[in-house]
């Protein structure tokens, strides 16, 4: 058994929690990273002295809470995990890099339609305007982590039609290749259920947890003016994308 842990029969906690607990100290840790297998359940079987279902209960746990996932002939591999950071505005691609991750993105569709009435609103655009809508698949480390649907502001910006959104970073193109600068962005964070299309994608069950990001971007125009070019609806698995959040609290409260 290892020296920096033992299980406590006597504290009224499952031994399989404190099982899991453990599993999960090490990964965040770092002690097993993103890609590691671990040890196997007999390994745990035999170093904790504890049944094999109470090894499958603690696997369970960490398994539901995105830490990791079962595959057939490899074992229990750790996934990598992504967060964002506010108030400051990165890029999805930036975020993934900052943790150590690689980023990827695979250009699902592409093509003019019908504003949504959400978009149309925040591009001050009138409703049925045609503009770009492109979706995207965000991965990290060649897995499946969110889809974007962007609705970009043709209208103002009609050399979005030319970008190539095969690229990884949007705020990228923005800045490098059209020569914008990004001023500021407003973002609504919300739980969600994943629905069936996105799911499949995202190698999840139908119903299972997902956060949902509808992001405004606005660029610096004239007279210190804010320009919306993009309305991003994204939905991230969420057990494996969160949001960390400092807060503080006013004088006077």
């Amino acid at each position: 058994m290892p020296a920096d842990f033992f299980i406590n029969r006597e504290n009224g906690i499952p031994v399989y929690r404190q099982l899991a607990d453990y599993i999960k100290k090490q990964i965040s840790g770092g002690v097993y990273q993103p890609g590691d297998v671990l040890p196997s359940e007999t390994d745990y079987i035999r170093d904790f002295n504890v049944s094999r279902t109470t090894v499958r209960l603690a696997f369970g746990l960490i398994t539901n809470a995105g830490l990791v996932r079962r595959e057939q002939g490899r074992g229990t591999i750790v996934v990598p995990q992504v967060y964002t950071q506010l108030p400051y505005l990165t890029s999805f691609t930036e975020e993934a890099r900052r943790y150590g991750r690689t980023p990827g993105v695979a250009l699902l569709s592409q093509s003019d339609e019908p504003i949504s009435l959400n978009a149309a609103t925040a591009l001050s655009l009138p409703p049925e305007t045609q503009i770009l809508k492109v979706t995207r698949l965000r991965m990290v480390d060649g897995e499946p982590i969110g889809i974007s649907r962007s609705w970009m502001n043709t209208v103002k910006f009609p050399s979005l039609a030319n970008l190539d959104y095969s690229s990884v970073s949007l705020y990228r193109l923005f800045e490098r290749e059209m020569g914008l600068s990004i001023r500021s962005a407003k973002e609504i964070i919300r739980a969600d259920l994943a629905e069936e299309a996105d799911a499949q994608k995202l190698k999840i069950q139908v119903g299972a947890p997902v956060i949902r990001m509808l992001r405004t971007t606005f660029i610096q125009g004239e007279q210190d003016t804010a320009i919306p070019i993009e309305y991003a609806d994204v939905v991230f698995n969420g057990s494996i994308y969160s949001v960390d959040v400092e807060l503080f609290r006013r004088s006077g409260s």
